[in-house]
């Protein structure tokens, strides 16, 4: 899974490459990383080819809103994406959204329980969970349920949440009050047939700490499983047979990433195809390579970032036909 500034990367690289300039605004409440990369870049680059603006939401809808821009691309939640393509539609700008996610993990009855509990652990509570492609629902075949949920809770239970410059430390806190606030409020509202395993507490008196958090015993329909919580949270559900899994797995209005664990590689194949994600990893999750496209389905956004594709979608194509006597 990528940090911030190679997130940045993967949006100017393409952009450079063609010739172009960008102007660059990261998030107000993670400004840091950005601003690094724009004074490393500063040292090669001409001046105004690569331009760095830091601000507020104001900020950002006044770059959004100027004529000179052609192209927006956002990565963020979608309410912000949909926020965006609300203030780019008055001049048709052309937009590339990477929103938000909830990416759903499929342990089959055939997979090895360590290996995919271990799997989960490490992309689902990376970066404290705050990462688009996390691995935060996991739907686990029946037979291989409790023996998987035990594994996952005595994973996550050895994470250790602390400051991140701390080498004890496997994650760091949530990025701010608010979101804090979301993903506690969401713990709080569990349904009573939903189960705390472990975790689901604050760590700590001061700062934005939670801890690893394992919830099973939950519904298709729950809150906390339809929303992208956005934090180290994984939730559990069963499953019994492959179409109630692909179900499950869909019933989301995100479509960004997913990942299925299994032995057979002709199942893993099909199920591939009925997922309705952007991205689909088999018996791993949150890999990302440069050859290969990312970018998301249905309220997840659309465009690619990273491979060939991504040239296509930040650049224009211009049709130039001439007769030769």
């Amino acid at each position: 899974m990528p940090n911030k500034s190679m997130m940045a990367v993967w949006k100017i690289s393409p952009v450079l490459a063609a010739g172009n300039t960008v102007v660059l605004k990261p998030a107000e409440s993670t400004p840091t990383t950005t601003v690094l990369l724009a004074e490393i870049a500063a040292e090669v680059l001409p001046a105004g080819v690569l331009n760095t603006v830091v601000g507020d939401r104001d900020t950002g809808r006044a770059l959004v809103e100027h004529p000179a821009a052609r192209l927006v691309s956002v990565t963020g939640s979608t309410r912000a994406g949909a926020q965006v393509a609300k203030s780019a539609s008055d001049d048709l700008k052309r937009l590339h959204l990477e929103l938000g996610g909830n990416a759903p993990v499929l342990v089959f009855d055939d997979a090895d329980v360590a290996d995919s509990a271990a799997g989960v652990v490490a992309a689902g509570f990376l970066n404290a969970g705050q990462d688009c492609t996390a691995a935060t629902r996991v739907i686990v075949h029946d037979s291989v349920h409790d023996a998987f949920v035990t594994e996952l809770s005595r994973l996550a239970a050895e994470q250790v949440t602390g400051r991140p410059s701390a080498e004890a430390s496997d994650f760091g806190p949530l990025n701010n009050a608010d979101q804090f606030a979301r993903v506690t409020g969401l713990l709080e509202r569990l349904p009573a047939h939903a189960k705390v395993e472990t975790g689901g507490h604050r760590v700590g008196e001061r700062g934005y700490f939670l801890a690893p958090t394992v919830v099973s015993g939950l519904r298709a329909d729950d809150e906390i499983v339809l929303e992208e919580v956005f934090g180290p949270v994984v939730t559990v559900q069963r499953f019994t047979d492959e179409a109630e899994a692909v179900e499950l797995a869909n019933g989301v209005e995100q479509g960004l990433a997913s990942s299925v664990w299994t032995r057979d590689h002709a199942r893993a194949l099909r199920v591939s195809g009925g997922l309705d994600f952007g991205a689909v990893w088999v018996n791993t999750h949150g890999d990302l390579l440069s050859e290969m496209p990312h970018g998301g389905f249905k309220r997840s956004g659309y465009g690619k970032d990273l491979s060939a594709y991504s040239l296509e979608d930040y650049t224009r194509v211009k049709h130039v036909m001439s007769s030769l006597d």
